[in-house]
């Protein structure tokens, strides 16, 4: 792992502890803590395996991570389209959407994992001035990018209340929130580094569930942070979950699988459900699918664990090595890409805008384009630092 880049969209490094037992396991059934043999604070424990150990498995995370964001912008817009719905193809676009859905919460786990470790924040100016010259050049071209993508393209008549509207809201196109998001994170982490110092595994663990909580709570009840400045407060327990689950050790990881597909069939079913019942445009018809619904906080929470722990091929942590420090580039550029191939099918062959034909089509396409256009874009010196 590269000091510095951003686990994909972002990295670190740090040395972290092995939790002991209880309250994420009622969260998270299947996983088994290891138990200290005395009692002392999170900056004393050891972890049960060194971070650069779990390098290769970061790796695989940001990449699977970064397939599954194309993946899910693809599948929703099937699932979202009446034209096709009750149709096969919609019933698959469905499951895939649902099996995507940890892929954001997945960097931000891995962010925390990687970033919130104590003995990294001894002198928050340096952390804050290394994080900022790495993301503010991308805070401020993509929006600017995509404000002119949504005028020149969509012929959007965008006027300045709106641009400053959509900017205030972090929300200058779909997927952009993310860098928002992230920056707020960056923002706390030292704080939030010195507060976890000497807490004790269990007092880590109670924090990120009364954070995550009143996170499921506040979007049960509709209550959303709206604000470009407020967004990343929700995601708080992610954060910290990732720095917490790294640790975890666990024997047994293939039990996850049973877990994370019945949660995708739990997932899936209940949103068919709900879609009959309530109809395509009700906010509810998709609720599981919410990152801080009970069904999208366990399938992020163990799908993450999973690849942290599971045995995975040599090869495919091979391969995903080069393409990991491209993922950030790729989630930032991937939707053009896409709505311009949506374009290209629309005037060369209508066809490829149809199951079962545009998921499998538009995901191979989008991938070799856009993470070769990202590889390119990394080797000019202006734009590597956007990428």
């Amino acid at each position: 792992m590269r000091e510095g880049d951003e686990p994909g969209p972002i990295q670190g490094d740090g040395t972290l502890d092995r939790p002991s037992s209880t309250l994420l396991t009622a969260l998270l059934p299947g996983i088994t803590f290891a138990t200290p043999q005395r009692k002392t604070d999170l900056r004393k424990e050891t972890m049960a395996t060194a971070p650069e150990a779990h390098s290769a498995r970061f790796d695989v995370l940001r990449v699977s991570a970064c397939l599954a964001v194309i993946l899910l912008h693809l599948s929703a817009t099937i699932a979202l389209d009446r034209e096709f719905i009750w149709s096969a193809g919609w019933y698959v676009s469905v499951m895939a959407d649902a099996a995507t859905r940890w892929c954001v919460v997945g960097f931000i786990m891995l962010s925390g994992a990687l970033l919130l470790n104590p003995e990294k924040h001894v002198r928050p100016n340096e952390f804050w001035t290394k994080r900022t010259h790495r993301l503010l050049p991308a805070l401020i071209v993509w929006p600017a990018i995509y404000l002119a993508w949504r005028y020149l393209f969509w012929k959007e008549p965008l006027t300045p209340a709106l641009i400053v509207h959509d900017l205030l809201a972090g929300r200058p196109y779909i997927h952009l929130y993310f860098l928002f998001l992230i920056a707020g994170l960056y923002l706390v982490t030292p704080l939030l580094a010195t507060s976890i110092r000497d807490l004790s595994s269990a007092q880590l663990r109670q924090t990120i569930l009364i954070i995550g909580f009143l996170a499921v709570a506040a979007n049960l009840f509709d209550v959303h942070a709206s604000s470009a400045f407020t967004m990343f407060v929700p995601y708080l327990a992610y954060y910290l979950a990732g720095w917490y689950c790294v640790r975890v050790r666990e024997k047994q990881p293939r039990r996850y699988v049973p877990i994370i597909g019945g949660t995708i069939a739990v997932m899936t079913v209940t949103s068919v459900y709900l879609v009959s019942a309530l109809g395509l445009d009700n906010r509810w018809s998709f609720y599981p699918f919410e990152d801080f619904s009970p069904t999208g906080i366990v399938l992020a929470i163990t799908v993450f664990t999973f690849v942290l722990h599971g045995r995975i091929s040599p090869r495919i942590e091979t391969l995903a090595q080069p393409l990991a420090p491209l993922t950030l580039g790729v989630y930032l550029a991937h939707p053009i890409v896409v709505e311009l191939l949506r374009y290209g099918y629309f005037l060369a062959m209508p066809i490829l805008l149809r199951p079962p034909y545009y998921i499998p089509v538009t995901l191979l396409l989008t991938c070799a384009i856009t993470f070769s256009l990202v590889a390119l874009m990394q080797q000019v010196p202006g734009l590597r630092r956007i990428v």
